[in-house]
């Protein structure tokens, strides 16, 4: 994270940077959600797997629920990368401190969201992996 000390200009480049790896990273996670929806919606599992039809309709509905979310964060960061560009403007220390500030907790919600999304795609891979056929 960039620090006070640091002018408008490298702090607005750090911030920027952090926002199109973001970016890049959703991007990786739409790919993953397009295979997990193949994958659930495959033939690809053995048959006579108890609960396997109510199990594979919940991963398909949560997988909506992180598709929802995926897009509006994306939507969000998307339109933060615009506003960032207020940092130049600022012309006293209180408003970078706003800035960072925001940047700092958007990127928190980012990691968590991310961590989130990496357990949900263990979790079917790990499910998934023993009933193939």
């Amino acid at each position: 994270m960039a620090n006070l000390k640091n002018s408008d200009q490298e702090i607005l480049t750090e911030l920027h940077n952090d926002t199109l790896l973001w970016i890049s990273m959703l991007g990786y996670m739409e790919n993953d959600l397009q295979f997990i929806n193949r994958l659930l919606n495959s033939k690809a599992f053995k048959d006579k797997v108890p609960n396997l039809f109510e199990r594979l309709q919940n991963y398909l509905h949560e997988m909506k629920t992180k598709t929802r979310e995926l897009k509006n964060f994306k939507k969000e960061i998307n339109e933060y990368g615009v506003e960032l560009k207020g940092i130049l403007e600022c012309q006293d220390i209180s408003c970078d401190t706003f800035y960072l500030e925001n940047h700092r907790t958007l990127k928190n919600r980012f990691e968590k969201f991310y961590t989130e999304f990496n357990d949900y795609k263990t979790k079917i891979f790990n499910y998934t992996g023993g009933i193939l056929r």
